[in-house]
């Protein structure tokens, strides 16, 4: 997967769980708030594994440039 999907999908689960937590918060639904628990946990997870430079493979984190900061390759956004 490349970055451009990755990064649409990390801020897909970061909407869904903010929704499950607001809802969580009006409804008092204990479930709700797992659900939006475990969509952090899933966004997190794929930044991790997909999140990466794809020239040297090293972790961006919370790199939005347009280069990477260990190899100055051009980040394809």
């Amino acid at each position: 997967m490349s970055l451009k999907p990755a990064r649409a999908l990390l801020l897909a689960f970061c909407g869904l769980m903010c929704i499950s937590l607001l809802l969580c918060s009006a409804t008092k639904e204990v479930w709700l708030g797992y659900l939006g628990i475990g969509f952090a946990m899933m966004g997190a997870a794929l930044w991790v594994i997909f999140g990466r430079c794809p020239s040297c493979g090293h972790f961006l984190g919370r790199i939005y440039g347009r280069y990477c900061p260990h190899c100055g390759a051009k980040i394809p956004w």
